[in-house]
């Protein structure tokens, strides 16, 4: 590893990992910029801040060649990685990815087509006529769901059960999507198995399976994650049938650096490709990575983006040293209904009670925010990660962390929507 001290590394977009970059640079002696239009967390952290477009190449290029930046993290905005990553790579500095290659496994469509020609099974899909959408799926292929081709988030998402409710589900996916763009497929079993790769100098290494558990919101009829467990229950069947292909699948379109997630819907023993992300989850699962494969993702990422050297072991674990070793590892998002968040309690019981299970609680939103009413992962406002010794601990935590935290508005009412059903799981 190289000293890295008075580097320069430049931010981009907001960060909801501020804290973690933050700790980085502490450690490693690493010099903080952000640049953005608009005021953000990340202003509190670095040594000055630009408000200018970090999408436009044409600013972009003369600032950071006249600043003189050794790297340039994006960070985990879509938009802002679809735009920056293009003039990054020509500037030549280290970026983890090309414009075709973020492109490609952002479109749900295209992933899906790269996924059968790799013989990896999908469900199956229909072609929408925006001029006859309710035309287009036949009476037999129904429940079906509607989602933005390139969305994420189930925001957009839609279960349709007829011709009226493809046509809603229609609008609101093409409403969703920044290029009005609808994918419909047959409606399977949504509980989820989640797969983790990283990349370095080309090297694909699988590093964490989650079981995703999903809860639905009944207004808008979406399915959103509502716990993830680790390891995989199916972790070793799933690495025998589609491990390889999928290696072959990445070095085909050139995949050497970064994270890459994979959502599969499981339906008894069949398993079925859905979609794929280029960036990290919602979910901070880098913490789970990090605890269950020894692999710190993020501070890998930023040391790379810094650098351009690939590295992904020696860095320091951002697991604490009170949390004992050896445990499966639980990811319970906090869901709550729409309000403005004035503050939370409870968390202080939950760390007294359960302080040796718990690795940490990143948050989505801030007291201040507003959690808008959207169907989607939007609204979970923060995440509890934790160990657990068998499924009976797992579920005392989780009946615990329901029955005592608590977010609320102005009012003291609680926002918290307890959708997961711990006594099901």
């Amino acid at each position: 590893m190289k000293d890295i001290r008075g580097k320069r590394l430049l931010l981009l977009g907001s960060s909801v990992w501020k804290d973690l970059i933050k700790s980085f640079a502490d450690y490693y002696g690493v010099r903080l910029f952000f640049a953005g239009l608009y005021p953000a967390p990340l202003d509190d952290i670095v040594e000055a801040y630009y408000r200018i477009d970090t999408t436009d190449p044409a600013v972009m290029i003369p600032f950071v060649q006249e600043h003189k930046f050794d790297g340039i993290y994006m960070g985990g905005s879509e938009f802002i990685v679809s735009h920056a990553c293009s003039w990054i790579n020509r500037l030549g500095l280290p970026c983890y990815c090309s414009k075709e290659q973020w492109e490609l496994l952002q479109d749900k469509s295209r992933f899906k087509d790269l996924c059968i020609a790799h013989g990896l099974p999908v469900v199956s899909k229909y072609a929408l006529d925006p001029a006859d959408v309710a035309g287009s799926v036949p009476e037999t292929a129904y429940p079906v769901i509607t989602k933005p081709t390139d969305g994420s988030g189930s925001n957009g998402f839609s279960v349709c059960r007829n011709a009226e409710e493809l046509k809603k589900g229609y609008q609101l996916a093409a409403a969703c999507s920044p290029t009005e763009s609808v994918i419909c497929e047959k409606f399977v079993n949504n509980h989820g198995l989640v797969v983790f790769f990283s990349f370095s100098n080309g090297q694909m290494h699988f590093v964490l399976s989650e079981d995703k558990v999903p809860v639905k919101y009944e207004k808008q009829g979406s399915y959103v994650a509502g716990l993830f467990t680790c390891p995989s229950r199916s972790e070793k069947r799933f690495l025998e049938l589609y491990e390889g292909k999928l290696r072959a699948l990445f070095a085909e379109i050139g995949i050497r650096e970064g994270t890459i997630w994979i959502e599969i819907f499981q339906d008894g023993d069949q398993f079925y490709f859905n979609e794929v992300g280029y960036r990290y989850g919602g979910s901070f699962s880098f913490y789970s990575v990090d605890y269950l494969s020894g692999i710190n993702q993020f501070f890998a990422d930023l040391y790379f983006a810094t650098t351009g050297d690939s590295l992904l072991h020696g860095f320091k674990s951002l697991i604490p040293d009170t949390v004992p070793r050896g445990k499966h590892y639980c990811i319970y998002p906090v869901h709550c209904n729409p309000g403005k968040v004035c503050r939370e309690e409870g968390l202080e019981a939950i760390r007294e009670k359960y302080g040796r299970n718990l690795v940490v609680v990143p948050y989505q939103k801030a007291v201040g925010d507003v959690i808008a009413d959207t169907g989607s992962f939007g609204q979970v406002f923060c995440l509890f990660h934790f160990v657990y010794e068998g499924k009976e601990e797992m579920r005392e935590i989780l009946r615990f962390i329901q029955a005592t935290y608590q977010v609320l508005d102005a009012c003291g009412n609680n926002l918290v929507s307890n959708k997961l059903r711990v006594q099901e799981l």
